[in-house]
């Protein structure tokens, strides 16, 4: 019976289309396979930049939201200016004074030398004017610097009328205590140089020059040298201060230094902020990803290669190869069985070159060969 069937008509067509299903199965699994080699998993890689604040104060305005594009140059986020601005226009204040100081102990130097050599001779009308002028001149310097003092003097009243106190808080509060100070000093000094000046003018007008007046004037001659040099040093101090105050009054715009996307934002609207407050994590245009190419597959592999990156939603994006490793490495420990850790493989690095903006940071993909 059993013989019968074998030598049965139907028998033979089921033996027939039975081995056909088994080639076509056969030849599948295989395409699948081959194809399956040239398909990679990976992670959308971008690298970032993050963002801190220079200086201290209160946001005043954020400009960007998390997932916004932003240029190199585009305001971040700005900072309360005012106080800065005033430091600026103390510094700026400072500045003009210590030239003016300089320029008149110059001046004084070229006035010492002119009474060493004229003694008794009475000295022209244009340098008596020059000193009275200059007397003016320093007598409103003082006007201004007593203004100043007092503003600062309110200044320093209402920082420490606040209840909450803060590092920052403290730290501008000795700032504004010591630009005090000093302009208390200098106004100190200003009226020393005006009661010298009308001094010389007194000693120009009565003409009078004895032995003992010429020694003093060979000795002024000197000191007024040395005044006129402290002076210039003055002034240089005093640029470096207006630089340092113009400095910090540009970081209250905080701008983006990259092309980028706005991947975190630190800080909101209102919000105080200390020296080196996170603002923002900037993520680079630039998009990457990592596979790892068995030996067997590199021969497919060149530099420049375009590929297809496939999402879950059958979307897709393009890239190039732009690095391949020449250093083999065992398998990424996150691999499961033993024999895949095992296998040699070689690191691929692709840049993506077309419909990056359908792709995120950390989005998993499948990279096609």
């Amino acid at each position: 019976m059993i013989k019968a069937i074998l030598q049965s008509k139907n028998f033979k067509v089921f033996s027939t289309v039975l081995f056909l299903i088994s080639i076509f199965t056969f030849f599948l699994t295989g395409c699948r396979e081959e194809n399956a080699e040239d398909v990679y998993s990976s992670t959308v890689e971008v690298s970032t930049i993050d963002i801190n604040t220079e200086i201290a104060g209160r946001v005043e305005k954020i400009f960007i939201e998390e997932g916004s594009k932003v240029k190199k140059g585009d305001i971040i986020a700005k900072i309360d200016s005012n106080l800065y601005e005033i430091q600026k226009n103390i510094a700026q204040a400072n500045l003009e004074v210590a030239k003016l100081s300089a320029d008149i102990a110059e001046q004084n130097w070229e006035l010492a030398k002119l009474k060493y050599q004229l003694l008794s001779r009475k000295p022209s009308k244009y340098q008596i004017n020059q000193i009275k002028e200059n007397i003016l001149q320093l007598q409103d310097i003082k006007s201004g610097n007593e203004n100043n003092i007092e503003f600062l003097e309110e200044n320093v009243k209402n920082l420490e009328k606040m209840k909450m106190a803060n590092l920052d808080t403290i730290k501008l509060l000795s700032e504004l205590k010591m630009q005090l100070n000093s302009l208390k000093a200098q106004n100190s000094s200003v009226t020393h140089q005006i009661n010298s000046l009308e001094n010389q003018l007194e000693m120009v007008k009565n003409e009078s020059v004895t032995d003992e007046d010429k020694m003093i004037t060979e000795i002024s001659v000197d000191i007024a040298k040395r005044n006129y040099l402290q002076a210039l040093s003055y002034v240089n101090m005093a640029e470096q201060n207006l630089k340092i105050a113009d400095l910090n009054l540009r970081k209250t715009t905080i701008t983006s230094p990259v092309d980028g996307i706005v991947l975190t934002k630190g800080v909101d609207q209102g919000q105080f902020v200390g020296i080196g407050t996170f603002i923002a994590r900037i993520g680079l245009s630039d998009y990457y990803l990592e596979i790892y190419v068995p030996s067997a597959q590199l021969q497919k592999l060149s530099l420049g290669k375009k590929v297809e990156i496939i999402l879950d939603s059958n979307k897709k994006a393009y890239g190039e190869i732009v690095f391949i490793s020449d250093k083999g490495e065992f398998t990424p420990r996150n691999v499961e069985t033993k024999e895949e850790k095992q296998k040699v493989v070689f690191m691929v690095k692709i840049k993506v070159t077309k419909n990056k903006d359908i792709l995120k940071p950390g989005m998993l993909v499948d990279v096609k060969i």
